[in-house]
């Protein structure tokens, strides 16, 4: 069986799909990084992955990817008693009502913000600019202090860490530099606030993991605490690769401009998970199989790599009528099945590894898109094609903006 590892990445999104054409739709076997995997899709194939009797995470994870997207001891890593214990430490700051209210706030503030500064410049490059202003709205929210140089740098480590998580040569390096600066920054903090010669808000994200215990009934260490603040303020951040579509999306297709810029609350959310369906983020999400497995036919040795098709699935035709179709009616008046629409994995976000700042992701977009939408500006000649071989992937302009008003 051959490696696959370097059409991986040579391809980029399109691997795993047309691997599963190939395959007439069966589960695709290949080997990645040396070792035996197995990709799955579908919602079935869903909900059989994220039993954790099936599939589980510790050990799962490369140690490239842990060294610049996760980091060593996340939630990630964990399965059982470990990972329900922690999971709940971000079930409870990232799907608060009143918290993710409170984020919008910060949101709207930073957007006024920026786009004052806009409409003085000649051009605004979106991607970098909303990098800024998220790693700024977030790290408000999250009690994290930012001077304004700190920020520049911030916003630009966060970006690199996701941007060079599944690379090689300097994208990967600056992605292990730039993590291993924010955990060291972010655990001075961690000690500090539990010194109380620093205080952080009550009920903010730098507070809560600081006071946090795992499932023995200590708290974390200052590393693994950094981290665990990183992995919300990191995917935050991360919104930056979706708005930056949100911008592509109105620019394609106008015609939702209006819908947005009138404040139609359905139609922002129905627009922000059509956004999350219709453009590539992560291609597919991994684990072990937890003992010998059976799935469609095909047997799933023990330790094996298990991969779940995400960007596939969100974009096949018997789940999707005209999958590559940029239609936010699809989602007006219904929440998507967790299982089918799956752009940060599937499963229960509260008892399995599916994500649980969706919540922001959508709060993020679902404040924001309408707000570009109200926005004024002029898209100059550039090059907006976005490359399915690179992972993750975005306009290749960045989306260049001028004449904001």
């Amino acid at each position: 069986m051959f490696d696959s590892t370097l059409a991986l990445m040579t391809t980029g999104y399109a691997w795993l799909p047309d691997r599963r054409r190939r395959s007439g739709g069966k589960p695709v076997r290949t080997r990645l990084l040396g070792k035996r995997t197995v990709a799955i899709h579908g919602p079935e194939a869903v909900r059989f992955f994220y039993d954790e009797s099936h599939v589980h995470r510790h050990g799962a994870l490369p140690a490239p990817v842990l060294d610049t997207l996760f980091g060593r001891g996340a939630v990630h890593t964990l399965d059982g008693p470990d990972h329900r214990v922690r999971k709940a430490l971000f079930i409870a700051l990232l799907k608060d009502r009143g918290g993710l209210r409170s984020l919008t706030g910060h949101l709207n503030a930073r957007w006024e913000s920026a786009c004052e500064q806009w409409v003085h410049r000649g051009q605004v490059v979106l991607f970098e600019e909303s990098s800024l202003l998220l790693t700024r709205a977030v790290c408000d929210w999250s009690g994290i202090p930012l001077a304004d140089g700190v920020a520049d740098e911030t916003a630009r480590d966060h970006i690199a860490m996701v941007d060079g998580f599944t690379s090689a040569g300097p994208r990967h390096m600056r992605a292990r530099r730039a993590r291993s600066r924010q955990e060291a920054r972010i655990a001075e903090l961690i000690e500090a606030t539990r010194r109380g010669t620093h205080t952080a808000p009550d009920g903010s994200v730098l507070q809560t993991v600081a006071a946090h215990r795992d499932a023995s009934g200590h708290p974390l260490d200052p590393h693994t605490a950094a981290v665990e603040v990183l992995n919300v303020i990191r995917p935050t951040v991360a919104v930056t690769w979706f708005l930056t579509f949100a911008a592509h999306a109105l620019h394609r297709w106008p015609e939702h401009r209006k819908q947005l810029a009138d404040g139609d609350a359905s139609y922002a959310r129905a627009f922000a998970h059509e956004v999350r369906r219709f453009y590539p983020f992560a291609p597919f999400v991994g684990g072990l199989a937890a003992t010998d497995l059976h799935w469609d036919g095909q047997d799933i040795p023990a330790g094996s790599m298990v991969l779940l098709d995400l960007y596939g699935q969100n974009h096949d035709p018997r789940l999707w009528p005209d999958p590559y179709t940029f239609d936010p009616t699809r989602f007006l008046d219904r929440e998507p099945d967790r299982d089918t629409l799956v752009p940060q994995g599937g499963g229960d976000p509260a008892a399995h590894h599916r994500c649980p700042g969706e919540d922001v992701t959508l709060t993020v977009l679902e404040t924001l898109a309408p707000r570009l939408a109200t926005l004024r500006y002029d898209v100059p000649d550039q090059d907006l094609s976005i490359p399915l071989g690179r992972i993750p992937t975005a306009p290749r302009s960045g989306f260049l903006m001028t004449s904001v008003q």
